[in-house]
């Protein structure tokens, strides 16, 4: 994104900000202000004492805490890790990378602007290395800190704004969505963190089979159903390519997809569990086939290509175990909600003659709480299995399937503080090259 583009939109956010927050309209009378009360989103309570509360500046002597009664949250979040290859991979190699995550939600509803509405603002900053070149996956084991995307993929990103949509409810049970939205968030209670909470893996955050169709940042629009309480259904028109550091209108006719997910809840004797089926359609676009590339007779590579692809995944979560009386989760925050143990799953499939990964299964236990003392702190154990298609050349030699083991615990230092512990067990994609064995760490700060 150009400085003149991150100023434009510096500009628009900050005037709206200001202009709710002062100006009469947003809240002309109590009445106004009464009828606002039930907004889009729940209100965050930023107070409390600095060891427990959820951000470390709390809540600005008040003004933040106001700003967030009448529908304007703020949040910055500075991610830190740290990864070395210990044994295998292509070398035995160590990285560090730091993002910073910038968050702002204008509950247009709660404002008293517009009913039903909410306006959502995300940027991102990516600095530093990774080690996910190193690991021998196709996919990174350092998911976090491989997005967004920079115009170099080992250049850093400065700012980049990768999310910015309208949400509109038109009825209690019916919203549509337009701007620019990410896309590797997930609705499962137990391995939807984007890498940033719970695993670190991609593969163990998202499915493998559906990344090829999925850009990171991209314009779209969207439908979004609530049929009743257990089920979410959306279906989403967005661009193939990513823009995280561009506008995205130029990306439009370049290559298109088409997503639709069906999120559900099915509790299990009482005990919470859900799930996801997803379904992507990727057309117009130029897809690489499996087993297409070729050496033409002048010596130059050709890939054969074709104009559409698909990919079908199911992911789902239980809890086995839960400590006290609250029942109350949300899948898709990237947190473990209860105290207890639960179990997840994933499997995927995707076009044969298009993806190189044909098929993955995923699978693991998380909890929170298992060590007396230590409420807060949480813990996971997964292992994830690709099966790889016939793609070796005469240059290059690829293992028919890979996969691999994560184990983490996460230290909830303070509330707005979580340093945690991971160890990586994965299987090469490659035939020359050793497996890997990978042991690092990350500090979440919440501003």
């Amino acid at each position: 994104m150009s400085e003149k583009d991150v100023k434009h939109w510096l500009g628009v956010v900050i005037t709206v900000l200001l202009f709710c927050t002062t100006s009469s309209v947003c809240f002309a009378d109590d009445t106004a202000a009464s009828e606002a009360e039930q907004g889009m989103l729940p209100v965050p309570d930023y107070s409390g004492k600095i060891g427990s509360r959820t951000t470390l500046t709390g809540d600005w002597a008040g003004v933040r805490q106001d700003w967030a009664n009448r529908g304007i949250t703020l949040g910055f979040d500075w991610y830190q890790s740290y990864q070395n290859i210990v044994d295998g991979g292509f070398e035995e190699d160590d990285a560090y990378s730091t993002n910073l995550d910038y968050r702002l939600n204008l509950d247009l509803m709660r404002l008293g602007l517009v009913p039903g509405a909410l306006v959502t603002v995300r940027a991102q900053s990516r600095f530093g290395d990774t080690v996910n070149g190193a690991s021998g996956l196709l996919l990174p084991v350092n998911m976090y800190s491989a997005f967004p995307y920079g115009s170099d993929e080992e250049a850093d990103v400065g700012f980049a704004i990768t999310e910015l949509n309208w949400l509109q409810f038109l009825s209690d049970r019916f919203a549509l969505l337009a701007g620019k939205i990410t896309t590797l968030g997930t609705s499962n209670e137990f391995m939807g963190g984007e890498g940033r909470t719970q695993f670190m893996n991609f593969q163990l955050n998202f499915s493998a089979t559906l990344a090829q169709l999925a850009p990171y940042s991209t314009l779209a629009a969207s439908a979004i159903w609530l049929p009743n309480s257990t089920w979410t259904i959306s279906t989403t028109l967005m661009n193939y390519t990513d823009a995280s550091t561009t506008s995205g209108f130029d990306d439009i006719g370049d290559g298109m997809t088409w997503a639709t997910t069906a999120d559900y809840r099915a509790d299990l004797n009482q005990l919470p569990g859900g799930g996801s089926i997803s379904f992507y359609y990727g057309f117009d676009a130029d897809f690489a086939e499996v087993g297409g590339l070729n050496i033409d007779p002048g010596g130059g590579v050709v890939m054969d290509t074709t104009s559409d692809s698909w990919a079908v995944d199911w992911s789902g979560w239980q809890y086995l175990y839960v400590e006290g009386d609250s029942r109350t989760v949300d899948p898709a925050n990237g947190r473990q909600d209860l105290q207890g143990v639960g179990l997840f799953a994933r499997i995927g499939i995707a076009d044969k003659d298009t993806n190189p990964i044909y098929w993955t299964f995923s699978a693991g236990f998380s909890g929170r709480g298992s060590i007396p003392g230590r409420d807060a702190d949480t813990w996971g154990i997964g292992y994830f299995y690709n099966d790889v298609q016939g793609l070796n050349q005469d240059f290059i030699s690829f293992n028919n399937t890979n996969g691999g083991v994560e184990v983490y615990y996460d230290i909830a230092l303070f509330g707005w503080a979580h340093l945690t512990l991971d160890a990586q067990w994965v299987k090469s994609a490659f035939d020359s090259v050793e497996n890997a064995t990978i042991l690092g760490g990350r500090l979440n700060v919440s501003f």
